[in-house]
């Protein structure tokens, strides 16, 4: 089953300048659109969609016929936004893996996974190696 809070608490704490140079404390997820719908799709499937911004493309997901962007932020709430309608257009991975370095993915795909463990209380159950 599908955990909207839960990822959307384990994608907070996952955002960082390591994964977006150009995160901000106020707009975490700003320029995270691609590889964030990345993420969702492979771990959780559904599709990945995109619409056209001023900006250029913005991507988001579907999982389980819920349309789910979890890079909106309130400073997407402006008067263009409101007025612009999503196209759902769709994406693929090959796609959106244009907009961000493997790297920058791998972080967040790893730090992702330690958050989401974390928030869904998982890793109480991790084995602790002793010295």
């Amino acid at each position: 089953m599908f955990n909207k809070l839960a990822v959307q608490k384990a994608l907070k704490r996952s955002w960082s300048l390591d994964t977006n140079p150009g995160w901000t404390p106020d707009n975490p997820s700003d320029g995270l659109g691609s590889i964030t719908s990345q993420l969702i799709h492979d771990i959780f499937g559904g599709e990945i969609l995109k619409t056209r911004k001023k900006k250029g493309w913005h991507f988001y997901n579907r999982v389980d016929g819920e349309y789910i962007d979890f890079t909106k932020s309130k400073m997407d709430n402006s008067s263009e936004d409101k007025d612009n309608r999503f196209e759902d257009l769709p994406s693929t991975p090959d796609e959106t893996q244009n907009y961000f370095e493997q790297e920058d993915y791998s972080t967040l795909f790893m730090r992702f996974i330690w958050a989401y463990e974390e928030v869904i209380g998982l890793n109480k159950y991790k084995y602790r190696v002793t010295a």
